[in-house]
């Protein structure tokens, strides 16, 4: 029997990506001279794309830890190990390169209820809190970069506001559902169909592990540990086609990515990534060319890094890759 025909909203939502991607595709090709763009890939400095790569590979086992944190301060995920937070993380990464519109989060929801027993609600609430963490660690590099550019552009420095006012409110609404979240889950009660009410239950309870000083501090010190790795990475690999890189450009770059995937983007960020990062870097004067050498090549070895590391932990943890596709499908 036929798949029913998704309702108008959601296939709008499932597509929306694909005008982003074209766009911003089609916005590099008319901007750069291809032939110089293969100059500046053949004269990247292999000692700083080494670099890079061992960065980024630091970054990748340290970055599951804050999550697992989360997890495990919601009371749901004492049996989750390193091991298979590390593993939820990867997959999550290489579904999210796969699929778009972050379905790499259901991915990771999944393997820690499979792995660790963790309720569905629960692992999203973390997840949830996770992404919310990342927001304020590109927020807070933005910031420093800003506040440490000599002469910022007036257009960045008059919407940096807009995103801090964004970021206040959303604290402000996570307040409220945290303090209010008993009421919240009666008041569904009336509408939703019982079998979501617990999961939801589940959900508005993990969202207030943060109000604990402990695990705040704890999700505080990770989020800066994640996000100093990642503008060390950014950085060696801008120096590989740039050899005037400096620390603020690096957390520009990184801060500018970041907030550009909240916009629909194709699997694995292709397109908005190698845009954004064309346009952060042209911010400090490097050339076009220059600055989708670096994107094209950090962009494929990561992807080719983040597929070798999820398909290795999931043979090595008796996963079938087929298994998960179709989970996520449902």
């Amino acid at each position: 029997m036929a798949d029913p025909v998704a309702p108008p909203p959601r296939r709008l939502l499932r597509w929306a990506w694909i005008p982003v991607t074209l766009v911003a595709i089609g916005g590099l090709a008319w901007l750069v001279d291809w032939r110089s763009v293969g100059r500046e890939l053949a004269a990247a400095d292999p000692a700083d794309v080494a670099l890079m790569m061992g960065v980024w590979l630091v970054w990748l086992a340290v970055r599951p830890l804050r999550m697992r944190t989360l997890v495990r301060a919601t009371g749901q995920g004492d049996g989750l190990t390193r091991n298979d937070a590390f593993g939820a993380h990867a997959v999550g990464m290489a579904v999210n390169n796969l699929l778009p519109m972050r379905a790499g989060e259901v991915a990771m929801i999944w393997i820690l209820r499979r792995r660790a027993g963790v309720p569905a609600g629960s692992g999203a609430s973390a997840v949830v809190l996770d992404r919310f963490c990342d927001l304020l660690g590109a927020l807070g590099v933005l910031t420093l970069a800003l506040a440490n550019m000599p002469d910022p552009p007036a257009t960045i420095e008059r919407g940096l506001p807009v995103f801090v006012g964004a970021l206040i409110a959303g604290l402000g609404a996570l307040g409220v559902v945290v303090t209010l979240r008993a009421r919240l889950v009666g008041v569904a009660a009336r509408f939703l169909p019982s079998k979501l009410i617990a999961p939801l239950g589940h959900l508005l309870d993990g969202l207030g592990v943060l109000g604990r000083p402990r695990v705040l501090a704890q999700a505080v010190l990770w989020t800066a540990a994640i996000w100093g790795l990642a503008s060390v990475s950014f950085f060696f690999g801008v120096r590989a086609v740039w050899d005037a890189t400096t620390p603020v450009m690096a957390m520009f770059l990184l801060g500018s990515v970041a907030l550009a995937f909240l916009v629909p983007a194709a699997p694995g960020g292709v397109g908005v990534f190698h845009a954004a990062a064309v346009f952060a870097l042209a911010v400090f004067g490097v050339p076009a060319e220059a600055a989708l050498a670096y994107a094209l090549l950090t962009h494929a070895l990561t992807f080719l890094a983040c597929f070798a590391v999820a398909f290795a932990w999931v043979f090595r943890n008796g996963l079938d890759p087929r298994i998960l596709t179709r989970r996520i499908d449902e």
